[in-house]
């Protein structure tokens, strides 16, 4: 009944509560379209203090009449023992987060900031510039590796006899029992790089896999090998101008396949399990009717064919499938035979090549390089054991096409080159800050599926494994925006503005969201460098490490260094090559200023509340709009009950790319002063003795020419036995003068609960349900 379970399932239920977010949309445009609202939520409170605490308390019997059980209990106890247990534990709460101070000092640099209005169609504009110079640049570095192919294509001449070692990605690193490297398997140093998801590569130079039903002497694999050789220079230069591209490969028509920065692909443990799972997620399941396929693409192109309707190009039928059932020779004959014949699996790989060269000709012949962008798709060189951190990627490709001479009329296919662009990259040019609280952007292809969307969950969890779920990048944004599931859960109330955009040059539109109130306004402030910077260097602060304060994927130097790091060399000038947001850099120093003082008043806190009987808090905390974090601890660490609470194992309670936390959101939405409560098991909890934890926190809200913006959000997290102490000692009386009840919420005949403004329980007397 703690926690986990609604006051729906104690009560009729009236109403689903699933309250989506309401839009307008927005396209280069003012006029909106409104969509109808859902349900909203039943419960009226029973008792709620003002607006100070978001909490509820209702009872029920269980053995008397309704009419009985209000006389016993008048609505005036119920309303005392509310308003007592609501002043004490606002008592707490303030004294140990320190929101009042918070408020004051935020109070009292009102009269330096200023607030702006967001325009949503401007802000989405400029965030589409910048992806659309961000992906041209994607481009341009793959139409340099098209060129490089084809130049070193024309100038290569086939030889029959050619003897040339190459490192082979299955190979490269192996002895064989003398202690010698094997054939085509020299040394090949591997390092691991933070760019590429810790993975060991080597960025000097690519490597070479082919499939294991290929030799990899072949005539025309060792020829195809070495002139593509050359796009060895190229790959590192792409990379060295561009340090965000990722992936870069020259897939060839022969069957190999040049990755940069060369790779370990071998058959260790972690890569055994990752290609038992994909074999364990393959299902057979019925038989393809592929003869009535094959005989209604017959008839179609033969009735194009006598009608000369259509392109009046080429012709071909492509049956892709894992195996066929038989070899369908009576639809062959009667169709197809005595044009074309195809006897063996080699012949009809042969045939395919041919047939590719033959489809491709118009291409070659025109000089045409369609460019080409993918769905969103998952990194599948990343292992298991690294699927948590599974990024989302697209990829850029090109054509490569055979210009000598004696070949251009035939139309040859030399093979395809591409590069892959992280989303994860794409959507930092959408600062989280310049968005609100609530705010987000997202991208869709021009088929109308989610290629980065913060609601997007691409991997389910299966026992202890995670797999990607099997549409997950088919996804409609009505499925993330508007899904109606039949499940209890904790909401918010939005209404949100959509603006959205195309990028030029790409299949690709971006959204901008933003949220009614808070969102539409941004807070601006300034403080000194000095000022900023020492309070910045304090041992209790943190910066979101998923923003980008200052650029520290390009400069291999800069890899290692923290956000928090960065902004110091940055202010200081001990790095003049850092590149940083400044206007992000200005808000953070801000920041940092005026919630110095609170490190002050924990400690203070902490000393005085040496005695372990009024250790009733675990930690406290605050964060700010620019991603700045501070807390404390009131207990020592080994007594903390959620210990992943504020990292990144926890990312609903850290500032990520995706949105602020969820303690920030919840009570940004509260009227400022109000705490919002949240209870939860500990991480790691195994069993139901585990202690359950309590979340509560506050807005600080600032207003400036009648505009008010959300400065911050801070709160504390305390066991919810506190809690359960103070509500019981609450209901034990009556009036001040009358003492304590003749009954209380500590009788079997009544049941008591505290609920929060979700209707989800917070106390109980049924602990054990």
């Amino acid at each position: 009944a703690v926690g986990g379970r609604s006051l729906l399932s104690l009560l009729p239920k009236l109403c689903r509560d699933t309250m989506p977010r309401l839009p307008r949309f927005h396209r280069d445009t003012n006029a909106p379209h409104h969509r109808r609202p859902g349900c909203p939520w039943p419960v009226t409170p029973a008792s709620l203090r003002k607006t100070t605490i978001m909490l509820s308390l209702l009872l029920s019997s269980t053995s008397l009449p309704p009419t009985h059980g209000q006389a016993k209990i008048p609505l005036e106890t119920v309303k005392l023992w509310a308003d007592t247990f609501g002043q004490d534990l606002y008592n707490t709460v303030t004294k140990y987060s320190g929101s009042l101070l918070l408020q004051k000092k935020y109070k009292d640099v009102e009269p330096s900031l200023s607030i702006s209005e967001v325009d949503g169609l401007e802000l989405v504009r400029k965030f589409s510039e910048d992806m659309e110079a961000m992906l041209r640049r994607k481009v341009e570095a793959v139409k340099n590796l098209v060129e490089a192919a084809e130049e070193a294509d024309l100038n290569h001449e086939f030889n029959e006899s050619l003897v040339f070692d190459y490192y082979n990605s299955v190979l490269i690193n192996e002895r064989d029992e003398n202690g010698d490297y094997v054939e085509l398997g020299a040394e090949f140093i591997l390092e691991s790089n933070t760019h590429f998801s810790n993975l060991m590569v080597n960025t000097s130079i690519s490597n070479v896999q082919l499939p294991t039903n290929v030799y990899n002497k072949d005539p025309d694999i060792l020829n195809g090998v070495y002139m593509s050789e050359a796009l060895n220079p190229v790959f590192v230069e792409n990379f060295r101008r561009d340090p965000t591209l990722t992936w870069q490969y020259f897939g060839s028509s022969t069957g190999f396949f040049r990755i940069y920065p060369g790779i370990l692909v071998q058959a260790d443990r972690d890569n055994r399990e990752h290609f038992k799972q994909l074999v364990d997620e393959l299902l057979v399941k019925g038989v393809g009717v592929v003869d009535q396929a094959l005989i209604e693409a017959f008839q179609i192109l033969k009735k194009f064919q006598e009608a000369r309707q259509g392109s009046l190009c080429n012709q071909a039928i492509m049956l892709i499938t894992d195996g066929a059932v038989e070899d369908y020779e009576p639809v062959f004959e009667k169709y197809n035979w005595p044009d074309r014949k195809i006897s063996t699996l080699a012949d009809a790989q042969e045939n395919v090549m041919e047939y590719l060269h033959v489809l491709s000709r118009p291409m070659v012949i025109n000089h045409d390089h369609d460019i080409i962008w993918t769905e969103a798709y998952m990194d599948s060189k990343l292992s298991p054991s690294q699927a948590q951190n599974m990024m989302l990627l697209t990829t850029v490709a090109m054509p490569v096409f055979s210009k000598k001479n004696e070949t251009r009329s035939h139309g040859i296919l030399l093979g395809v080159v591409g590069s892959d662009v992280a989303l994860r990259e794409l959507m930092k040019l959408a600062p989280r800050y310049k968005l609100g609280v609530h705010g987000y952007a997202f991208l869709n292809t021009n088929n109308g599926y989610i290629l980065s969307h913060p609601d997007l969950r691409p991997l389910y969890r299966e026992g202890k494994k995670l797999k990607p779920k099997p549409n997950y990048n088919s996804v409609d944004l009505s499925e993330v925006e508007w899904e109606d599931q039949a499940e209890t859960k904790r909401v918010l109330f939005l209404t949100n503005d959509y603006f959205f955009t195309d990028i030029s040059d790409t299949p690709f539109s971006l959204g901008v969201v933003l949220s009614r109130g808070h969102g539409e306004y941004i807070l601006l402030g300034n403080t000194s460098v000095e000022d900023g910077l020492h309070d910045l260097l304090h041992p209790d602060l943190a910066l979101a490490s998923d923003w980008i304060y200052c650029i520290t994927d390009i400069d291999p130097d800069h890899r290692k260094l923290s956000q928090l790091e960065a902004v110091v060399r940055f202010l200081t000038g001990e790095d003049p090559d850092l590149e940083c947001d400044e206007e992000l850099v200005r808000e953070v120093l801000l920041d940092a200023v005026v919630t110095a003082p609170m490190e002050a008043y924990w400690t203070a806190l902490a000393l005085n509340a040496s005695d372990e009987s009024e250790q009733v808090v675990d930690m406290a905390f605050l964060g700010t709009r620019a991603g700045l974090l501070r807390s404390t601890l009131f207990v020592g660490s080994e007594k903390v009950s959620d210990k992943k609470f504020l990292t990144p194992e926890d990312e609903a309670s850290v500032f990520t790319l995706d949105g602020f936390p969820l303690w920030y959101r919840q009570a940004a939405e509260q009227p400022a002063g109000s705490f919002v409560f949240n209870l939860r098991s500990a991480e790691g909890a195994e069993s139901p003795g585990q202690p359950m934890i309590v979340t509560a926190s506050t807005a600080v809200a600032v207003t400036v020419d009648k505009k008010t913006a959300i400065a911050a959000a801070v709160g504390v997290q305390m066991r919810l036995e506190f809690l359960q102490r103070t509500f019981w000692a609450s209901t034990r009386q009556c009036s001040p003068v009358d003492g304590p009840c003749p009954e209380s919420c500590q009788d079997s005949e009544l049941d008591c609960f505290v609920i929060d403004n979700n209707g989800f329980i917070l106390i109980s007397g049924r602990s054990q349900e």
